[in-house]
C-alpha cells in the first residue's frame, strides 16, 4: 500500500473520530489536523525555523536539506537508484543520478 494511500486511510479514522468536534465539514483535506481543519501551506516551515531557533545547539539547515539528507541516507545505506527516484518523486531516474550520481558506489 502506498503511503499517500495509508494516510488517506488514518485521516478517515481521524475524521470519524473526530464527530462533532470535526472542522471543515464539507471538505476532506490529505493535510489537515485531526479535526479537518487544512495546514496553511508554510506552516511546516514556520514550525522547522522555530524549532531551529531553540535548538542552537544544532548547525543551522534548510528544511529541504532534510531532502537530500534522505536521499544521502538511503544511497548510503546500499538503497536502489530507482527507489530513491520514487521517493524523491523525480520524473526521471536521470535527475536522481545527476543530482546523486556521485555518492553512489562503482564497482
Amino acid at each position: 500500500m502506498s503511503n499517500l494511500v495509508t494516510l488517506a486511510a488514518v485521516k478517515r479514522y481521524q475524521l470519524e473520530e473526530a464527530g462533532d468536534e470535526r472542522e471543515w465539514k464539507e471538505s476532506n483535506f490529505l493535510f489537515s489536523n485531526e479535526f479537518g481543519k487544512p495546514y496553511r501551506p508554510d506552516s511546516i516551515s514556520q514550525w522547522w525555523e522555530r524549532f531551529m531557533k531553540r535548538n542552537t545547539d544544532l548547525e543551522t539547515i534548510r528544511f529541504h536539506d532534510l531532502r537530500h539528507t534522505s536521499a544521502t541516507l538511503l544511497i548510503h545505506e546500499g538503497e536502489h537508484p530507482k527507489v530513491i527516484q520514487a521517493r524523491l518523486g523525480h520524473s526521471s531516474i536521470s535527475t536522481t543520478m545527476n543530482t546523486y550520481g556521485h555518492l553512489f558506489r562503482r564497482n
